[in-house]
C-alpha cells in the first residue's frame, strides 16, 4: 500500500508540474497559443513514466509473488527432502549395522569354530565346559569327558599332503558328530584330536557305549578320491566329579587316559584312574632324567654274542643299549626306549649308540682280535630320517671300520612305512658295504612281494616264535616257514631268543644260520665280551707250533 501512495503522489507532482510549467508559459508569452501542445505532450510523457512505474510495481509484485512461491514451493518439498535424506540415512546406517553383524558373526564363527571342519573349537569347547560344570555342581549331575586321538593320522599327511589328510579329518568329524545325542557337544582341538562332552550320562559306565561307536565309526574305510583309507582311534574317558571337577582336571585326566590307550595298543578306549596320574608324573620325570642322561653321557653298550651254528664260531655281536643310571643302576631298554621313541631323543640315543660301535669294533680290529660284524639297532624314526645314510657314511668314515663290518638291524614297521623311501634309504645305504637284516620278523606286516624288493641280507626271528619250541607246534611251523623263506631268497637267518638245548637242537636241525640268546651268553660290557674273541696272533702261533710238531 505504501509503494502504490508513493507512485500516485509522485506521479500527481509530475503531472502539477507540467500544468504549471504550461501556465507559466502562457503568462510569460500569452500571445503563443502552445498550451494545447504542452498539454499534449504532458500526457505523453506522464503516460510513459505511468506505465514505467505500473511495470515497475508489476515486476516488483511478479518477483514478490515468484518469491512468495519459491519459498512456499521450498517449504512443501523441504519435508520430502528431509524425508528422503533421512530414509537414505537410515538405510545407510541399517547397511552398516548389518555388516557390524555380519563382521561380528564371522569374529564369533573364527573364534569359536573350527575352519575346517565347522565344529566349535578348544575356546567354544571350554566356555561350554566351565557352564556344564557349573550346572552339574548345583543339580548333583555326572558327565564324561572323551579326548580322542586318531592312530597314526601323520601317515597320510606324509603319504598323501596335507589336502587329502583335511578330507578325511572332515570325514572323521561327520561321523563323530553323527554319534552323539542332541545335547552332547563335540569340538575340534587341534591336528587330530577331537573332544567329547557327554552330558548327564546318570553312571560312568554309560560313556563305553559312546566310545565303542566312536571307535567303530572311526574304523570303517575312508575313499578320497582313488584311496581308500582305514584309520583307528585312541580314546580317554574323564568323569565328573569322580576325576576332577575343574575344566583343567578333566581335560588334563582324559589326555593321560587316552594316552594309556595308545600304549596298550591303540584302537581301544580306557578309563582314567589315580595309578595313571602317578605312572604319568612318573613318565615326565624319566623324560627329564633321560635328556640329562644324554647330555651326561650315562649311556653303555653291551654286546651279545651270535653264534654260526655251522661251525660253531662267533659270527658276530649284537650291540645293545643300557642306561647306567647313577641313582638307580643299569636301565634295560625296554625301560626307557618306548619314552626315548615318543620324545624323539631315540634320534640322539641312536646317534651314539652306531657310533659307539662302531668305533668299539674298530678298536677291537686294533687291538688285534678277530674281525667280526657288529649289529646296531636302528630304530623306526632313525631309519625315518631323510639323512640316515649321510649319517652312517660319516660315522663309517669317522671310524676307519670297513663298511662289511657293520649290520643294521631294522624292524618291518620301519621299512613298510614309507616303501618307496625305505627302498631308496636302503639301497644307498647297501651300497656302502653295509649289510641290511629285518629285526622282529613274523610280528609287522611285511608283504613278501616288498621283502623281494629290499636289498636285505638276513631275516632275524622274533623270539616269540622261537618260545616254546619244539614243543608249541604253531612256533615250530612259523619258524620252519621262516627259515625256508629266506633260504629261498638268498639271505641268512637269525634267531633270536635262544634259551634252551631244545631251542638250539631244534633250530640246528632245521637249518637255522645263527643263533643268539641267553642259553649262549647273556649282553655283556666290552671288557667281558672281548673274552669270548680270540686274537689273531694267538692263532698265527699255535698254528705255527703245530707245524713244528
Amino acid at each position: 500500500m505504501k509503494l502504490r501512495t508513493i507512485i500516485l503522489l509522485g506521479t500527481s507532482l509530475i503531472w502539477t508540474s507540467f500544468l504549471l510549467l504550461a501556465l507559466a508559459g502562457l503568462t510569460i508569452y500569452p500571445g503563443i497559443d502552445y498550451f494545447p501542445f504542452i498539454l499534449i505532450v504532458s500526457g505523453i510523457i506522464f503516460a510513459g513514466i505511468t506505465v514505467g512505474w505500473l511495470n515497475k510495481i508489476l515486476s516488483l509484485r511478479l518477483e514478490k509473488r515468484n518469491e512468495i512461491e519459491t519459498s512456499l514451493e521450498t517449504r512443501t518439498k523441504e519435508p520430502e527432502r528431509h524425508n528422503t535424506r533421512l530414509q537414505q540415512e537410515i538405510a545407510e546406517h541399517q547397511s552398516v549395522e548389518n555388516e557390524l553383524i555380519i563382521h561380528k558373526e564371522h569374529l564369533i564363527k573364527l573364534t569359536h569354530y573350527d575352519n575346517l571342519t565347522s565344529l566349535p573349537n578348544r575356546v567354544f569347547f571350554n566356555e561350554m565346559l566351565n557352564k556344564t560344570i557349573n550346572h552339574a555342581s548345583r543339580h548333583k549331575k555326572m558327565m564324561a569327558i572323551l579326548f580322542i586321538d586318531l592312530d597314526r593320522f601323520k601317515n597320510i599327511n606324509d603319504a598323501f599332503g596335507h589336502p587329502t589328510g583335511n578330507l578325511v579329518l572332515k570325514e572323521i568329524a561327520d561321523r563323530l558328530s553323527a554319534t552323539l545325542r542332541a545335547g552332547d557337544v563335540i569340538a575340534r582341538m587341534g591336528g587330530d584330536e577331537f573332544i567329547i562332552l557327554l552330558n548327564d550320562i546318570g553312571h560312568a559306565k554309560f560313556a563305553s557305549p559312546v566310545a565303542e561307536k566312536i571307535l567303530h565309526s572311526a574304523s570303517l574305510p575312508i575313499t578320497i578320491g582313488k584311496n581308500e583309507f582305514t584309520l583307528t582311534a585312541s580314546i580317554g574317558i574323564s568323569v565328573y566329579p569322580d576325576d576332577g571337577t575343574s575344566l583343567e582336571d578333566l581335560q588334563h585326566n582324559a589326555d593321560i587316559a587316552m594316552y594309556k590307550a595308545k600304549q596298550a595298543g591303540s584302537g581301544i578306549f580306557q578309563y582314567y584312574s589315580k595309578e595313571m596320574n602317578l605312572k604319568a608324573h612318573e613318565h615326565i620325570q624319566m623324560e627329564v632324567a633321560l635328556r640329562k642322561a644324554i647330555s651326561n653321557n650315562e649311556f653303555v653298550l653291551y654286546y651279545q654274542s651270535k653264534l654260526n651254528l655251522k661251525d660253531g664260531s662267533i659270527e658276530g655281536v649284537e650291540a645293545l643299549v643300557r642306561w647306567k643310571n647313577p641313582d638307580v643302576g643299569l636301565i634295560t631298554p625296554s625301560d626307557f626306549i618306548p619314552l626315548a621313541e615318543e620324545t624323539g631323543l631315540i634320534l640322539q640315543i641312536g646317534e651314539w649308540a652306531l657310533r659307539e660301535a662302531c668305533q668299539t669294533n674298530q678298536a677291537w680290529q686294533t687291538e688285534g682280535y678277530q674281525p667280526i660284524c657288529i649289529a646296531v639297532n636302528l630304530s623306526a624314526k632313525q631309519f625315518q630320517h631323510p639323512d640316515i645314510a649321510e649319517l652312517v657314511k660319516e660315522i663309517l668314515n669317522e671310524s676307519g671300520m670297513d663298511p662289511k663290518y657293520l649290520e643294521l638291524e631294522i624292524t618291518e614297521t620301519a621299512v613298510m612305512d614309507d616303501v618307496e623311501s625305505a627302498i631308496k634309504k636302503l639301497n644307498d645305504i647297501k651300497k656302502m658295504g653295509v649289510q641290511i637284516s629285518v629285526d622282529d620278523f613274523g610280528t609287522g606286516y611285511t608283504s613278501i612281494s616288498y621283502l623281494k624288493k629290499f636289498p636285505i641280507s638276513g631275516l632275524k626271528i622274533d623270539q616269540s616264535f622261537i618260545k616254546d619250541i619244539p614243543e608249541n607246534q604253531n612256533n615250530t611251523a612259523i619258524t620252519s616257514a621262516v627259515i625256508a623263506l629266506a633260504h629261498t631268497l638268498g639271505m641268512k637267518v637269525v634267531a633270536e631268543g635262544v634259551e634252551t638245548a631244545e631251542q638250539l637242537r631244534y633250530l640246528s636241525d632245521n637249518n637255522c644260520d645263527i643263533v643268539q640268546g641267553y642259553y649262549l651268553s647273556r649282553p655283556l660290557p666290552e671288557q667281558k665280551i672281548i673274552l669270548q674273541f680270540s686274537k689273531i696272533e694267538k692263532n698265527s702261533k699255535k698254528r705255527s707250533i703245530r707245524k713244528t710238531d
